[in-house]
């Protein structure tokens, strides 16, 4: 099935490829995640991930959340402070 991501920080993902990815059914956005990490040639480390906030379809998503057919995946910075 076909999803889109966009990746708006790429202070801390560095090159990941913003665009349509085909993922496999039941796919989660971690799923998504490590097939756009497997495709860059410079690999985010695995504490980065945890910079990082996830939107599916405008609200707000975790790392296990489902994907369907059609969503939008945006990766946002986490904003720490106060």
């Amino acid at each position: 099935m076909q999803v889109e991501a966009r990746f708006l920080c790429s202070d801390i993902v560095g090159q990941l490829r913003s665009g349509d990815y085909t993922v496999p059914e039941g796919a989660s956005i971690s799923d998504l995640l490590e097939i756009s990490r497997a495709e860059c040639p410079d690999k985010v480390p695995d504490e980065r991930v945890d910079y990082l906030i996830f939107l599916q379809n405008g609200k707000s998503a975790q790392l296990t959340a489902k994907l369907a057919p059609g969503d939008k995946i945006h990766v946002l910075r986490k904003i720490i402070g106060g």
